[in-house]
């Protein structure tokens, strides 16, 4: 355990700017969250990748703001928030932009590990979903502006872009190294994979996004919807076999994906207090639902 713990500490806990904190002194954070896009969420003015050593912003109703206000962490500061707009679970080649390792780095120069940490939550794979080095999401594109005939699983196939789907095996590999750093400085914390939002209705072969609350659908796109239905599989399979647990935010969210009648997605220029929310983010509604029922989750044992 000793000689492991000094392994991951040499691979983990990389120098980083304007911290130096070491881990093992921590007491810790109750709560802390590392994520993406869907975990900070964003506007159309901060939706941008950062690199890492800049600071990512995080909007004040995204769910782990709301999950720290219903918790009562806001005020004392007691959670440590290290998700990153465009953050990816593993990204292949040189590293300039915020990942899973990078923000667990930045948590532990917080430090956000320790005795007395409650819940670490971990929200990836998004960004990650689409192949080698993240270009077949630009590949897709020409299949989804096919209107006329639409992407389908086939469709893409057939142009040489078929849909990487992410598996949980795939979360092991990247996630493994991370999951033993976390349950060696903070052991009394429970570690949970947060599945996304419901992004459509499982089997559902359609995409949609509203444009200034019209809404606007694509009915054969199971190149995408496959993708979709893999993120809420894989991370699931992948808590099982790291033995941490799994958030279904799908669940809580059921009922409200990008094609429903009331989407708790944000729209292009979604037409009231979403109207700066970034397409395909979560509503403000859509964060309370998952900070409600994350609450409850993590309330019970």
């Amino acid at each position: 355990m000793v000689f492991g713990g000094a392994a991951l500490l040499s691979g983990l806990t990389a120098p980083v700017a304007g911290a130096d904190t070491d881990p093992a002194q921590a007491e810790g954070k109750s709560l802390v969250v590392m994520g993406d896009s869907n975990t900070a969420n964003a506007t159309w003015s901060t939706m941008q990748p950062q690199p890492t050593g800049v600071a990512c912003p995080h909007l004040p109703t995204s769910w782990p703001n709301q999950l720290a206000d219903r918790m009562g962490l806001s005020q004392t500061k007691d959670f440590d928030d290290v998700s990153c707009v465009g953050a990816y679970m593993w990204r292949h080649g040189e590293d300039h932009y915020w990942t899973a390792l990078t923000e667990a780095r930045q948590a532990a120069a917080d430090g956000a590990f320790g005795p007395r940490t409650k819940a670490v939550l971990l929200q990836f794979g998004l960004n990650d979903a689409w192949g080698a080095d993240h270009q077949a999401q630009n590949a897709l594109v020409p299949c989804l502006l096919d209107v006329l005939r639409g992407c389908s699983t086939a469709d893409a196939a057939t142009n040489g872009n078929p849909p990487a789907l992410l598996t949980g095996q795939d979360y092991v590999d990247h996630l493994r190294d991370i999951v033993t750093y976390i349950r060696y400085y903070a052991p009394n914390a429970r570690i949970v994979l947060v599945g996304y939002q419901e992004l459509h209705t499982p089997g559902d072969q359609a995409i949609c996004m509203g444009v200034l609350g019209v809404p606007v659908g694509l009915p054969r796109a199971g190149a995408v919807t496959d993708v979709f239905d893999s993120l809420r599989q894989a991370p699931r399979d992948a808590a099982a076999l790291l033995g941490v647990e799994y958030f279904d935010a799908a669940a809580v969210t059921a009922g409200h994906g990008l094609c429903s009648a009331d989407p708790w997605l944000n729209g292009i220029f979604t037409p009231g207090p979403d109207f700066n929310g970034q397409p395909g983010h979560p509503t403000v509604r859509g964060d309370a639902a998952v900070a409600e029922g994350l609450q409850q989750f993590l309330t019970v044992r």
